[in-house]
């Protein structure tokens, strides 16, 4: 187990816990992370059934319980606030991903319905039928599901292992601390498309679980944003953004270990300190006012 690579990835999940919160911490958010923090020793405890006490798990465990807890505690706050362009980046980098993802190699026609659904992304950047609320729903759920599959793939973390595995390696420190980033984002992001499953919980009816997951969807149909963008620029995004990935894949510039978290790290970021500035956004429809 290497202590100093856990020790980066722990500060990276950190930083990005503050970076997520940028232009909204106050006093309050800063001691709810504290919170979290220790809330997250849970993740030492061991199993009911856990014969062997794995450290190196449980280290694990531990960043997992503290996104859990930041994302039940910062929801409304770190939702990222998207629109057609940012789906659209979004969607041709994880088609950039599933077109190596060795379960889609391996399965070809796995990625026919991937086609169909990044498709529908695509024309919707250019046609704009995001008005609706069902629309708008469905794209920021297509959005958290992109996310869900890069951290999925062995891309974005082919050295998790490396990091808390028994063999673990120092190798380059900077690596380190941008996964624990990009772990965060993903993990918060990966919860809250658990979190619109509609099974009920313990001691809850399935009437009342379906106004929850109602409610969640209300949050993210106000984070989807559809203002109108002129054709020529998306179609200068669409060009830019398929030459970048296309270059890299064939000139190997960056490794894509590096590439796609560096990616999951700082776009948040990027959205936070509003370097890509916006038009204020439109009303969002509600299913009353369809």
């Amino acid at each position: 187990m290497n202590s100093e690579a856990i020790a980066l990835f722990y500060a990276g999940v950190l930083v990005q816990a503050v970076f997520l919160l940028l232009g909204q911490l106050s006093l309050k958010d800063a001691r709810m992370i504290l919170a979290c923090c220790a809330g997250s020793v849970l993740g030492l405890i061991p199993g009911k059934h856990e014969h062997s006490y794995n450290l190196s798990f449980h280290l694990f465990m531990v960043a997992c319980f503290f996104a859990v807890f930041y994302a039940l505690c910062f929801k409304k706050k770190i939702l990222v606030h998207i629109d057609k362009e940012i789906l659209l980046v979004w969607t041709l980098v994880g088609l950039y991903i599933a077109l190596q993802a060795p379960l889609i190699v391996s399965h070809p026609p796995l990625l026919i319905p991937l086609l169909i659904l990044s498709l529908i992304a695509i024309i919707n950047a250019f046609a704009g039928f995001d008005n609706s609320y069902r629309w708008q729903v469905y794209f920021y759920v297509w959005f958290l599901c992109i996310l869900v599959g890069i951290a999925a793939s062995r891309l974005a973390f082919s050295t998790m292992f490396s990091i808390f595995g028994h063999n673990a390696t120092p190798d380059e420190p900077l690596e380190r601390f941008v996964i624990g980033m990009s772990f965060l984002y993903l993990a918060v992001n990966l919860w809250y498309v658990i979190e619109l499953i509609p099974l009920p919980g313990k001691h809850q009816s399935f009437k009342e679980r379906l106004k929850q997951v109602e409610k969640d969807m209300d949050v993210l149909a106000g984070d989807y944003d559809v203002k109108p963008v002129p054709p020529w620029k998306t179609l200068l995004l669409l060009i830019l953004t398929v030459s970048l990935l296309t270059a890299n894949y064939t000139g190997h510039f960056v490794s894509d270990d590096i590439l796609i978290p560096v990616l999951i790290a700082v776009l948040p970021v990027l959205d936070k300190l509003k370097i890509f500035t916006r038009a204020p956004a439109a009303p969002v429809n509600t299913p009353d006012n369809n």
